[in-house]
C-alpha cells in the first residue's frame, strides 16, 4: 500500500463515519441535549480528519518527500480535531457543564501555535528554524492533550463512584468498555508524534491504521454511553444536588416528608425490598413511592450516608440471622437470600463488615 492509496483509504473512512454522526443518530429531543451537543462537537473533529486526509492525498506532501509541509499540515488539523474530541467527552461526561478555562484552552493554545508556525515560516533564516517550531508547537499539542486526558479519567472516576453509591450496577459492561475508549485515546496522544513526523511509509501507515481503529472504537464507545448514560447521571446528579441544597433545619413539610419517609422504608423492608437481587436505588424508590432526592437526603443523614453502604449493612444484618437460624444453610443459600450476586462477593462483604467469614461468625454464634 502506498501513502497516497492509505490517504484515499482514510479519508473515506473518516468521511463514512463523519457520515454516520451526521445523518444516522439524529437525536433531537430535549432529554438528550447534552448527548447532542457533544455528538456535534465530536462529529465536527471527524469532519476535520477528513479534510486533512484529503488535503493531504490532494497536495501529496507526504508522497513527494516534502516532510516540513506535511508536519505543518498535520499540527494545522490534529490540534483542533484533538480539542473536539476532548472537549466532546468532558461535556458528555459532566451533564454539559464546563469550566471557562477547558473551552478556551484548546483555541488559545491552537492560534499561538499557529502564530509560532506562520513567524517560523515569514522569519527563520532556513528549513531548521522551521521544523524547530514544529518540535516546539508538538510540544504544546501533547501537554494539552494530556492536560484533557487527565480531566477525563477523573470525571468517568467520579462517574463511576456515583453509580456504586447507587447500587446501579446495569451499566457496567458499557462502562468498562467506555474506560477502554478513553485508553484509546491515550493510544492517540502516543503516536501523534509517529503520524506527525513519521517518514517511514510503513511505520506511519501502520501507526495511523491504529489510529484509524482508536478513533472508530472511541466514536463507537461515546455513542453507546450517551445514549443509554447521559440522562441517567443527569439525574442522579440531580438528586445529590437536591439533598445537599435541602435545609438542615427541617420545617414542619419537611418533617412530615421526613415521617413519609421512614414509613414507606420500613414498609419496604417488611417486604424484604432490599434483599431484592439486583436492585438499584431507582427499583427501590418506585417500590417505596418516593421522589429518589427524598431517600437520597435520608441516607445522608444516616452514618451509612450512601445507598449502597446501607443496603449492604441490612443485607449483612440478614445474613447474620439466617446463618444463626438456619445452620444447615449453604453460603450459597445464604447470599441467595440476602440478594448478594455471587457466593464469593457475599464472603468477602460478610468478612469486611463483621471481621469474620461466616462459618466463623456461625460458629461463635451457635457457641454464645
Amino acid at each position: 500500500m502506498t501513502i497516497s492509496e492509505y490517504q484515499f483509504g482514510v479519508t473515506l473512512l473518516m468521511g463514512l463515519l463523519t457520515i454516520i454522526q451526521f445523518l444516522i443518530l439524529p437525536i433531537k429531543n430535549e432529554r438528550h441535549a447534552v448527548f447532542e451537543n457533544a455528538r456535534w462537537l465530536l462529529t465536527g473533529g471527524t469532519l476535520l480528519l477528513t479534510i486533512h486526509f484529503f488535503l493531504q492525498y490532494w497536495l501529496g506532501y507526504r508522497s513527494h518527500g516534502e516532510i516540513t509541509k506535511s508536519v505543518f499540515l498535520n499540527l494545522l488539523f490534529f490540534m483542533p480535531t484533538s480539542w473536539l474530541f476532548n472537549v466532546s467527552m468532558l461535556y458528555l461526561l459532566r451533564n454539559g457543564r464546563l469550566h471557562l478555562w477547558e473551552w478556551l484552552a484548546g483555541p488559545l493554545l491552537y492560534g499561538a501555535s499557529v502564530m509560532i508556525l506562520i513567524t517560523s515560516i515569514l522569519l527563520a533564516q532556513d528549513l531548521q528554524g522551521v521544523k524547530n517550531a514544529e518540535y516546539a508547537v508538538s510540544v504544546i499539542y501533547a501537554i494539552t492533550l494530556i492536560c484533557y486526558n487527565v480531566q477525563e479519567f477523573k470525571e468517568f472516576n467520579r462517574i463511576r463512584r456515583i453509580r456504586d453509591k447507587y447500587l446501579d450496577h446495569s451499566m457496567n459492561l458499557v462502562m468498562r468498555w467506555f474506560g477502554t475508549s478513553l485508553g484509546a485515546m491515550i493510544v492517540l496522544v502516543l503516536l501523534s508524534p509517529i503520524i506527525i513526523f513519521s517518514n517511514r511509509p510503513i511505520i506511519l501507515i501502520t501507526t495511523a491504521l491504529l489510529m484509524i481503529a482508536a478513533i472508530f472504537f472511541y466514536v463507537l464507545c461515546f455513542i453507546c454511553f450517551g445514549v443509554s448514560e447521559s440522562n441517567v447521571m443527569a439525574k442522579k446528579e440531580e438528586d445529590e444536588r437536591k439533598a445537599v441544597e435541602l435545609p438542615k433545619t427541617l420545617t414542619k413539610n419537611e418533617e412530615s416528608n421526613d415521617e413519609r419517609v421512614e414509613q414507606a422504608i420500613r414498609k419496604w423492608l417488611d417486604e424484604r425490598g432490599h434483599l431484592k437481587p439486583g436492585l438499584t436505588i431507582q427499583n427501590a424508590v418506585e417500590e417505596m413511592h418516593l421522589p429518589r432526592y427524598l431517600l437520597v437526603r435520608w441516607i445522608k443523614n444516616t452514618k451509612y450516608e450512601v445507598f449502597s453502604r446501607w443496603i449492604t449493612h441490612l443485607r449483612v444484618e440478614e445474613a447474620k440471622r439466617l446463618l444463626t437460624v438456619h445452620p444447615e444453610y449453604s453460603n450459597d443459600a445464604v447470599a441467595h437470600e440476602c440478594g448478594f450476586s455471587t457466593r464469593s462477593y457475599f464472603q468477602k462483604v460478610f468478612r469486611e463488615q463483621t471481621g469474620m467469614t461466616p462459618l466463623e461468625y456461625q460458629n461463635k454464634s451457635l457457641k454464645g
